[in-house]
């Protein structure tokens, strides 16, 4: 399941910019995030603040996050906001939505603080340098 959900992913952000999606590579770290109101343990836990994908984890060209849970029924807060010069452009988490974007300073991004709930998504980022590539996750 996991193997057909990247390849879907894969293709379709290969569909999208333009890239044969043979030229992309599952790169690390792809990770499974559950989010609630605790405080954070670490400065990675404090996803709140403005960063980018690219400068944050090096190998990353293409971010893309699998929402497991719904915004405003499963957990308050924790919305994908896009931040712009111009203005901020959200998106709010359904069970099943993808989203995906070029990992560079073109996509300054944060997550609001959960306040209530818990907010789980699986990142799922891709290179196109193949010295980065990874396997597929094998689940034990």
């Amino acid at each position: 399941l996991c193997r057909d959900v990247r390849q879907r992913i894969q293709q379709r952000i290969a569909q999208v910019f333009g890239l044969s999606s043979s030229a992309m590579y599952l790169t690390k770290p792809t990770f499974f995030s559950r989010m609630n109101s605790t405080a954070a343990k670490t400065t990675h836990d404090e996803y709140w603040h403005p960063h980018v994908d690219k400068v944050t984890y090096g190998s990353f060209d293409y971010t893309s996050l699998l929402y497991l849970s719904d915004y405003s029924k499963d957990f308050g807060g924790g919305r994908f906001v896009f931040m712009d010069a111009d203005s901020n452009r959200t998106v709010e988490p359904r069970a099943g939505r993808v989203s995906f974007f070029t990992s560079g300073s073109e996509n300054l991004h944060r997550v609001e603080k959960v306040q209530w709930g818990t907010r789980f998504a699986i990142t799922i980022s891709f290179t196109c340098d193949p010295q980065h590539a990874i396997g597929d996750p094998l689940l034990a």
